[in-house]
């Protein structure tokens, strides 16, 4: 009985261990592209920050991207602070495009309204870097 208390004691505590994966696992960064639009939700919560926004098209329509970018606790050392979304204005955001071409990135760089530019990619382990222009 000990033994598979243990065994579920491990498997509780040792199997999320491996549940990071590399960014270049699932993203190509040879394929790095910019995407405008508004940001519709952003969930600040670990192990990223995901942000949803609308991308209208040439045609008129929407197309809904959910972009992963960093850890709350590195975004805020980089001076990005969830309450600086303006969700009535347009965002720009600098992705590397899901390999399996579905509408979902990872974040590199977030271009805000008024034109600061925050680093707000995973780059695992030591996070995004503090950015002298942020206010």
């Amino acid at each position: 009985m000990r033994r598979y208390i243990a065994a579920l004691l491990i498997a509780l505590f040792v199997g999320p261990l491996f549940g990071h994966h590399s960014v270049a696992a699932s993203f190509d960064a040879s394929k790095a592209m910019t995407i405008q639009g508004m940001i519709t939700r952003m969930d600040f919560t670990n192990p990223h920050v995901w942000v949803y926004m609308d991308i209208r098209n040439d045609n008129g329509s929407i197309t809904n991207w959910r972009v992963q970018i960093a850890t709350p606790g590195a975004l805020m050392k980089a001076g990005f602070e969830k309450t600086l979304i303006d969700f009535t204005k347009p965002y720009s955001v600098e992705i590397w495009p899901a390999f399996d071409g579905s509408k979902h990135g990872a974040g590199r760089t977030m271009t805000s309204p008024d034109g600061r530019k925050f680093d707000v990619s995973d780059k695992w382990p030591d996070g995004p870097k503090s950015n002298p222009t942020a206010k």
